[in-house]
Order: structure tokens, then C-alpha cells, then sequence
């Protein structure tokens, strides 16, 4: 009794007080440190210690600084360092450049931002002026406060930026709208020549009279074409890439806030893709590395635009440079200030006695803030934004009539030398440096279901204890959702994330290069492989009947060829181990990690896929239950699923995906050559993971950039710049050669040649007859067909002559 009323004195002593509002100082000090430093390493990590461990970061600081400053305010006894301490709390929150968000919503909530800005700025001049007397000591806590407040007010302009800079967007839309007629007919995707995109403009604009285009001065913008041709000897082929990865991010970023990509209509917009980026060199070698790795730079341009304060810095570097300046000189004077602080408290006021721990600790944070600030300053000279600024200063330099002064020889050396020292240590080429995680989950189905002999029983006691709260008159809304169906539950399993493999790059640019940018589910591979045979599972059992979204939905093709890919799998195994290094590993190895990958799409990242996301998690629920049913209590599944009989009289379209799968599987593995069979079966999941890549859902994609990226969201980016933006774009080339030998007969009038009012005419026929045959189609089962076909083919009559007239 006597320790336990001694512990509770004591913690009622102004020592105490003290000693607590001094350990929550020191752990908000240690987390933005914490946050700043290792903020970023999120996108390169899903695990949970990388998530959830920055957000608990990102949270906490708001709450601790406010507890901590009201926790001065109100206590009884006063300490002469809390308005150093206050101050240096208040800088310290708005210090960290590497998150200013964590999710995309956050940047959206200004008001909110604001709003802990005044409550801070609130406490930290009430403990001020209630705690000391000292004119020069309140001025200069008050200076400090004001470098604080422009460091919120920086990270205020990057949420901005984030949410509502529709105005450098719609210069990159206008711009790429004429961007073909002023760069003239000739281009060379390897050379440059011709690509006159955006890589550096000034942050002024200015509108036309009409306010419907905006613009730049012509004399201070960087193209890829002017920097291309650039001779300075300090722009290495690295810094072209950098640069090129920061031109693509800004028409990639124009799609996030609604703005059209006006060039994707344009042969030149998929030669830069098809005949740059894939280009051949001398050994007719397509750098698949250089491919992703651009498109791993760009994305990498993106994560820091929205998640943090880097690019608000890249575009307002003269308001960035004199700030600090400035705060570091009143930082000087409040070092200065501090020394004299003990001496000066209000005479009414109870002040604890300062100590040596009080002092240490305040070195300690008054250290923190010079310290990550040139932490931050080095880490962003060094980063992607830092060679993107020099390698733009140095085409800038070699314009006519251009003098620089001194300051700006100073700022280039540092540049160089920042430069240099990230080409060394953080360089572009280098293969083990990625700015994502470099991973692919994996989820394999069949694998999952774990032979269970006693699941009939755990069946018997989840439909009791279903039974017993349904009895209850509880809800069945309310039942549903926490009994989960145990078929779903006991495959919902993921397998471990593995290393993105050179193999899969290869395999995914050798089918682009294959393709040239023709969008098909797998067919186009199987018909490439001669595999005509297997063309049905490509096809949309129901096309007739349903709706557009569930065409577009890709769920049951995906799981339909991912069980025959675990059959297959399961087959070759049992009796063939593929040799490291063969043509048979190889298409062993790409067809069932894209297998496991797309599968791994499907249920946990649907919305990163075509249709609607819950069309696409229902179809897994289905397939998953159907699976497990069937495969729970067998120990062999390879020759379970292969005893399966075929159902003959079950219509295609009604015939489940699980066995449906289990069919394909069968007939895949009645191939005789084993890597032929893989070799189809791996082209068929390159293409398939190409032909669900373009989305027009780019939240989502941006999104996952801050979870360790995924591989189909680089592909979606690699199909934008191609000009690719959805799966029923026609190919442009397609489109060229159709309008070259498909001409106008000489009794019918050309498009050209037709009214306006011809062509609505027209449209609206067409429109007509689309329905028509929309009618026809699901009038096939029903007894009037006869009647329903002459009626289509009246509306096809009438369709033709009112397009006509």
C-alpha cells in the first residue's frame, strides 16, 4: 500500500507532469522522423508491417500534438520549456514530405487540414503568451510558428494539387490535341523526332480569349523531342529516361481528372509504343527490362504526385528554396532565443524546475528539424523529381541569349552533385531498385480446398447453428454475413507473393509485339497455336441475351482457364519434372504464375478487372463453393477432378464453371506434345492478362500504388500510351487498311458524302437494327419464332431504305 500511494503521489507531482508531456513529445519527434524516413517504403511492401504500421503513423501524430499541446495548456504547473516544445511539435507535424496522404480520399479534405492547422496554431500562441513574459522570446517563437504554418501551407498546395489541378491538366489536353499538327507528318519513335510531349512548362498559363485553351510560353517548354536532341554531355541516356517516364506521366495523370487523350486516335501514338519502346536492336531484341522500367519510373512519378509532397515542391521550387532560407534563419534566432528562455516566465506562474533530461531533450528535437529537413532536401535532389529538374535546367542553358548568375552556378553544382551521387547509389538501369514491389500475388484454387475428412460434420454444426438463430427470428440479413458459406471460407486462402520473373516480362512484350495492340480474350493465341478446338472456352456462353457489363465481365473466363491450367499442372507434374532452363519450363513457369496471378486478380482485386466488381466476386463465391463441394473430402484431386464425366446433356450456357474448367483441362491434356500444350497455355494467359488491362477506373489503379502496385496497372499504363484505352478500340492500322481497300461502291453515297441529317438517319438505323437483332436473338427459345423473325426482317428492310434516303 505504502509503494502503491508513493507511485500515485508521485505521479500527481509536477515532475510527473513534466516527465509525461515529455515522453509524448519524444514520441511524436520519433514518428514523423519514423514517417519521414520510412513513409515511403509502403509502395514497395503489401505486408502488414509496411500498411498498417505507416497509417497508425499517419494517424496518431494529429491526436498526440493536440493531447500533448492541451496537456501543456491546462496543467497546473508550468515549465519554461514548453513554448520551445509546442513550437517544435508544431514544425515537426508539418515537416514530413514522404506521406501527406494515405489514401487518395485524404487529399480531398481540405477543410479538415485547415482546420488542424488553426488548432495548432491556436495552442502553440496560447502557451506562448500565457508562459512567458520576454518580448524576443514570443517573437521568435512566433517566427517559428510562421515557418511551421508555410510548411502546412506547402503540404496544403500538394493536396491541392492532388485534387484540383485541373489547370496543368488541361494544358497537357490541349496541347496533345494539336500536338500531331505541330510536330508535321514525319515522326521516328526511337529517335524522338516528332514527339514534341510535354516534359517541362512553366507553372504560368495563359488562356485564350475564348477560355476554352490553355497554353504556355513556347520559349521556356521541354519536349521529348527537343531533349532528345539535346548534345549536353551531362544528359546521360539515363536522365532521357527519367525524363521521358516524367512526359508519360503527365498524359497518364490527365485520365485521373477526366480530360480526354486526344492523341490515342493517331498512328503515331502506337508506333511510339509498337516502334519505340518495343523497338528491336541490332540483335533483334526487345529490352523488355527498358519496357517496364519506364513504365515503373512513370508510375513511380505518380505515387509521389498524390501521396506526396514532392511534386508541389517540383513546381513551386523558387517558393520552396527562399522558404527555407528564411525559416532557417528564424530557426538561428529562435536557437538564439532559447538560451535565455529559463529566465523569463510569467512571475504568477507555478514553474517546475528545469533539469538536465529537459534540456537534452530539447537539443535533441531542436536538432530533429534542421536535420529532416536536410534529410528531406538531399532525399529529393537524388530522387526521380531532382533529374527531371536538372536534365530539364541543362536544355534550358544551351537556349540562346541565356546568362546565368551565380546562385544559379551554386544551385547547379549541387544538382550535379545530388545527381551523380543517386546515378550511383539509386541508379536508373540498375535491376534490383524498384519503386514498386516487384511482386505478383498468387491464388490457386484447387490448391486451396485442403482435404478435410471431418468437414461433413463442421457442415452439420454450421447448418445448427444457422438453424438454431434462425429460429430466434433473427434476420436472415444479419445471419448471412457472419455464417459465411464454409466452401468460401476454406478456399479463400492466398498463396505467397513471389518475385516477378524475367520470364513473364518476355512474355508479355513478345505478345504485344505479336499483336500489335489487337485486343482479343486469348482467341488470337489459340488460333496462333492452332488450337481452334478450344475457341469455345473464349466465347460468351449467353452473348444473345446479356447485358453489355456482363459481356465485359471476364470473371468466368479467367476461372474457367485457371482450373484447366491446376488440372494441367497437376498432370505434368505427376509425371514430368520440367528441366531449368528449357522451353518447357519457361512456358510452364509464365502460363501457371499468370494463371495464379489473374486468379489472384479476381478475388482480391476485382475492380482492377472489366464489369462490375461484384459480378466478378459472386462468380468467384460460385466457383469457389462448387470446388469445394466437390473437392474437400478428396485426397487425390487430380484424379477426382479427371473421374468427373462428362455432361452431355447440359446446355453450355447452364454447365458450371467449375466443371466446365475441368472439361477444358481434360482436353488440353489430350495434347501429346507437353510443351505445346504450355506453350498455349502460357500465350493464352499473356494475352488474357493484356486484354483486361485497359480500364477506365483510374482511382483504383492509383490506389494500388500505394500498396505495392500491381503488374496489370503498368500494363494499363503501357496501353495508354499506345493509344489503347478500352478492349473494343479498334487498331488503328486496322482502321487504315479497312478504309483503304474497303471503298465506296459508285451507287453508294460515302460518309463523306453524306448530310448531316443522312448521317443521323443513318446512326438511328443502325441503332434500330442493333435492337432488332437484340430481339431476335432472345426470341430464339420462344414459340412465336416465325412471327418474330419476319417482324426483324421488316425492321431490317425499313432500317436500309430510311438509311438511304
Amino acid at each position: 500500500m505504502t509503494l502503491s500511494h508513493g507511485v500515485k503521489g508521485w505521479l500527481k507531482s509536477p515532475r510527473a507532469t513534466v516527465l509525461r508531456i515529455e515522453i509524448l513529445v519524444g514520441v511524436v519527434a520519433v514518428s514523423m522522423v519514423f514517417l519521414a524516413t520510412f513513409g515511403s517504403m509502403r509502395r514497395r511492401s503489401m505486408n502488414f508491417f509496411a500498411q498498417k504500421v505507416v497509417l497508425v503513423v499517419y494517424i496518431l501524430p494529429f491526436s498526440l500534438v493536440t493531447y500533448t499541446l492541451g496537456s501543456m495548456q491546462s496543467s497546473s504547473i508550468k515549465s519554461s520549456m514548453y513554448p520551445i516544445w509546442a513550437t517544435s511539435l508544431y514544425i515537426l507535424f508539418g515537416s514530413a514530405d514522404s506521406v501527406t496522404a494515405y489514401s487518395l480520399d485524404d487529399n480531398n479534405q481540405l477543410m479538415r487540414h485547415a482546420y488542424e492547422t488553426a488548432i495548432c496554431i491556436f495552442y502553440v500562441g496560447l502557451i506562448t503568451v500565457t508562459t512567458t513574459s520576454n518580448a524576443f522570446n514570443i517573437y521568435s517563437v512566433f517566427a517559428m510558428a510562421f515557418y511551421a504554418f508555410v510548411k502546412f501551407m506547402q503540404r496544403r498546395l500538394a493536396h491541392r494539387m492532388a485534387s484540383a489541378s485541373c489547370d496543368f491538366n488541361k494544358v497537357v489536353a490541349d496541347y496533345m490535341c494539336v500536338e500531331h499538327d505541330r510536330s508535321g507528318p514525319s515522326y521516328n519513335p526511337v529517335s524522338m523526332e516528332g514527339y514534341q510531349y510535354l516534359v517541362d512548362w512553366p507553372c504560368y498559363i495563359y488562356p485564350t480569349l475564348d477560355a476554352s485553351t490553355s497554353y504556355a510560353r513556347e520559349d521556356k517548354v521541354v519536349d521529348l523531342e527537343t531533349l532528345w536532341q539535346c548534345n549536353d554531355r551531362s544528359l546521360s541516356q539515363e536522365l532521357k529516361e527519367t525524363c521521358l517516364s516524367f512526359s508519360l506521366f503527365h498524359l497518364l495523370r490527365r485520365r485521373y481528372f477526366g480530360f480526354e487523350c486526344a492523341e490515342s486516335s493517331q498512328p503515331k501514338t502506337r508506333s511510339f509504343i509498337f516502334k519505340g519502346l518495343l523497338a528491336r536492336n541490332e540483335d533483334g531484341i526487345i529490352d523488355y527490362i527498358r519496357v517496364f522500367k519506364v513504365i515503373e519510373v512513370e508510375l513511380a512519378f505518380m505515387y509521389d504526385f498524390f501521396f506526396t509532397k514532392r511534386a508541389a515542391i517540383y513546381y513551386r521550387p523558387q517558393l520552396s528554396v527562399s522558404w527555407c532560407l528564411i525559416s532557417y534563419a528564424f530557426f538561428i534566432a529562435f536557437v538564439v532565443a532559447s538560451q535565455e528562455w529559463v529566465f523569463s516566465p510569467r512571475h504568477w506562474l507555478h514553474v517546475a524546475t528545469t533539469t538536465t533530461t529537459d534540456v537534452v531533450i530539447t537539443i535533441v528535437i531542436l536538432a530533429c528539424i534542421p536535420l529532416l529537413e536536410m534529410q528531406q532536401m538531399f532525399l529529393y535532389w537524388t530522387s526521380i523529381w531532382g533529374r527531371v529538374y536538372f536534365a530539364c535546367c541543362c536544355v534550358r542553358n544551351q537556349a540562346p541569349n541565356i546568362r546565368r548568375g551565380c546562385c544559379m552556378r551554386v544551385k547547379e553544382i549541387f544538382i550535379r552533385i545530388c545527381v551523380s551521387m543517386s546515378s550511383k547509389y539509386y541508379g536508373f538501369p540498375q535491376e534490383n531498385n524498384y519503386y514498386w514491389q516487384n511482386k505478383l500475388g498468387q491464388y490457386a484454387l484447387i490448391e486451396s480446398v485442403q482435404y478435410n475428412p471431418n468437414a461433413n460434420m463442421t457442415f452439420f454444426l454450421e447448418y445448427l447453428k444457422k438453424q438454431v438463430l434462425m429460429g430466434l427470428s433473427i434476420n436472415h440479413q444479419i445471419v448471412d454475413p457472419i455464417f459465411e458459406d464454409l466452401g468460401r471460407r476454406n478456399v479463400n486462402k492466398l498463396g505467397k507473393s513471389i518475385e516477378l520473373p524475367v520470364e513473364v516480362k518476355k512474355a508479355l512484350v513478345q505478345c504485344l509485339d505479336r499483336t500489335q495492340g489487337t485486343l482479343t480474350n486469348g482467341q488470337s493465341s489459340l488460333e496462333s497455336n492452332r488450337a481452334h478446338h478450344l475457341l469455345w472456352a473464349c466465347r460468351h456462353p449467353d452473348s444473345g441475351t446479356s447485358s453489355p457489363q456482363k459481356k465485359e465481365n471476364q470473371a468466368h473466363f479467367i476461372l474457367t482457364w485457371h482450373i484447366s491450367t491446376c488440372y494441367c499442372e497437376m498432370a505434368t507434374l505427376k509425371y514430368v519434372s520440367p528441366r531449368p532452363g528449357g522451353e518447357l519450363k519457361f512456358h510452364f513457369d509464365v502460363a501457371t504464375i499468370l494463371s495464379k496471378y489473374c486468379a489472384y486478380l479476381v478475388m482480391s482485386a476485382p475492380k482492377l478487372l472489366p464489369g462490375h466488381h461484384y459480378d466478378t466476386k459472386r462468380a468467384f463465391d460460385v466457383v469457389a463453393i462448387d470446388a469445394f463441394n466437390f473437392l474437400h473430402n478428396k485426397q487425390d484431386k487430380y484424379e477426382a477432378m479427371k473421374r468427373i464425366p462428362e455432361s452431355r446433356e447440359t446446355p453450355e450456357s447452364r454447365e458450371k464453371i467449375f466443371k466446365k474448367g475441368v472439361r477444358l483441362g481434360k482436353q488440353l491434356e489430350e495434347m501429346e506434345d507437353v510443351s505445346a500444350r504450355w506453350k498455349v497455355l502460357a500465350d493464352f494467359w499473356a494475352e488474357m492478362l493484356i486484354y483486361v488491362a485497359p480500364s477506365d477506373n483510374v482511382k483504383e489503379h492509383i490506389e494500388c500504388l500505394a500498396k505495392g502496385g500491381e503488374l496489370v496497372t503498368h500494363l494499363w499504363a503501357l496501353l495508354t500510351h499506345a493509344g489503347i484505352l478500352d478492349r473494343g478500340q479498334r487498331n488503328v492500322v486496322d482502321i487504315e487498311s479497312t478504309d483503304q481497300v474497303d471503298q465506296p461502291s459508285s451507287d453508294q453515297p460515302s460518309t463523306e458524302e453524306l448530310s448531316y441529317g443522312s448521317v443521323l438517319r443513318l446512326w438511328r438505323a443502325s441503332s434500330y437494327l442493333d435492337k432488332c437483332r437484340e430481339g431476335a436473338a432472345s426470341a430464339t427459345y420462344a414459340i412465336n419464332l416465325p412471327a418474330r423473325r419476319e417482324n426483324c426482317l421488316q425492321c431490317y428492310f425499313e432500317a436500309t431504305v430510311a438509311a438511304t434516303l
